[in-house]
C-alpha cells in the first residue's frame, strides 16, 4: 500500500554473502502516489547480513534527513532490527552500535519515523537493488529508477 499524503515510504534491503563477503544495500522511496522519488544501491564495508540490513536503513534515513523529509515509513525484511528500532532498543555488535546510534539520531530528527517489517515478497524492489549491488559492486543514487528496474518499481508498492 502506498503511504498516506505527506508521508514517504522507504523500502530497504541489505544483502551479504558469508562466503565471498560480497554485500549490497538498496532502497526505494515512494510518495502517496506510489511514484518512486529516489532509489539507490550501495556497497559498504560490512561483516554480516545484519550489518548490511542496518546499513540499508541507515543510508535511507541519512538521505531522508538530507532531503529534509519529515514523515517516513521505513520498511525492511530484517524483522529483528525493525523490532529493535520500533521499540527504541538498539542492541548490536560493536560494529553495529555506531550505525544504530546514527539511525536513532536520524529518526529522532524527523517529525515522525515508523519502522515496519515487510516480508521479502513485499519488499521486492529493495531486494533486487541490494542483490544487484552485491553482484556489481558499484554504488549509485538515482532520482529515477534504472530502465531495467522501472517495471518492478511501478508494479511494487
Amino acid at each position: 500500500m502506498p503511504p498516506t499524503f505527506g508521508w514517504i515510504k522507504c523500502n530497504t534491503d541489505g544483502g551479504y554473502d558469508d562466503i565471498t563477503k560480497d554485500n549490497g544495500a538498496g532502497y526505494v522511496m515512494r510518495d502517496f502516489s506510489s511514484k518512486a522519488s529516489f532509489c539507490a544501491f550501495i556497497i559498504f564495508d560490512v561483516e554480516s547480513a545484519e550489518e548490511a540490513e542496518a546499513r540499508a536503513i541507515w543510508v535511507v534515513l541519512k538521505k531522508a534527513v538530507e532531503l529534509k523529509l519529515t514523515h517516513i515509513i521505513v520498511e525492511s525484511d530484517a524483522q529483528e532490527l525493525v523490532s529493535q528500532f520500533s521499540a527504541g532498543r538498539f542492541d548490536g555488535t560493536p560494529r553495529t552500535n555506531a550505525i544504530n546510534k546514527d539511525i536513532q539520531l536520524f529518526a529522532s530528527s524527523l517529525i515522525d519515523c515508523i519502522f515496519s517489517f515487510r516480508p521479502r515478497t513485499s519488499n521486492y524492489v529493495a531486494h533486487e537493488l541490494a542483490k544487484w549491488e552485491k553482484n556489481n559492486k558499484s554504488s549509485m543514487y538515482r532520482s529515477v529508477p534504472h530502465v531495467w528496474l522501472r517495471h518492478f518499481v511501478e508494479e511494487d508498492h
